[in-house]
């Protein structure tokens, strides 16, 4: 992550606001949120590189527990050590677990109101569209070659066929140090 001078350091107070806003505005799981924290932290304040905060979400990948919850701690620690780390995962959570605090005794008593159950259904799509917005915008800085581009389809694919993603991840690391191990010799003969 780029190194914060003294005069611009990121405060617990504002690493705290930030997750907060990302966490109750991030609706439609880890990728939903993930998409928000890129957006707030790297495309538009610059306090997160995307290579770092790429780093962030695949640390998030392989480690138990949400991904995006691992992202944010991960990105709190970069940022201000344990500190930042339990700022940023306390954030991030808790408009979260404040709003199922009151929606699940509402849904409990009403959720099978018409009215309800149509809302529900009607979130999931607007889910979808966040994650495939996500998903475009990381995917337009790291896929800069047909390669890239074949890996990514491949990992797709193995993501719907629901392959364990830490097996994903090895087996895409492994094709791209082949693939980039092959086009440096090609250049070297």
């Amino acid at each position: 992550m780029r190194a914060l001078g003294d005069n611009e350091r990121m405060t617990l107070r504002k690493l705290a606001a930030k997750f907060l806003r990302i966490g109750a505005t991030g609706f439609g799981g880890p990728m939903a949120l993930i998409g928000l924290m890129q957006h707030h932290l790297v495309e538009k304040s610059g306090d997160v590189s995307s290579d770092d905060f790429a780093e962030g979400v695949a640390i998030g990948q392989v480690l138990p527990g949400p991904v995006a919850v691992d992202c944010a701690t991960h990105i709190g620690y970069r940022l201000r050590g344990l500190p930042g780390a339990i700022v940023s995962t306390g954030s991030i959570v808790l408009p979260a677990f404040l709003l199922m605090l009151v929606v699940t005794p509402l849904y409990l008593k009403h959720g099978q109101l018409p009215q309800v159950a149509g809302f529900f259904k009607g979130v999931g799509p607007a889910v979808v569209a966040v994650i495939i917005a996500a998903a475009w915008r990381m995917g337009k800085k790291f896929i800069v070659d047909a390669a890239a581009a074949v890996i990514a389809i491949a990992v797709a694919v193995g993501a719907l066929m629901k392959v364990n993603p830490i097996l994903l991840i090895v087996a895409a690391g492994i094709l791209g140090a082949l693939v980039r191990g092959r086009g440096k010799e090609a250049e070297g003969e």
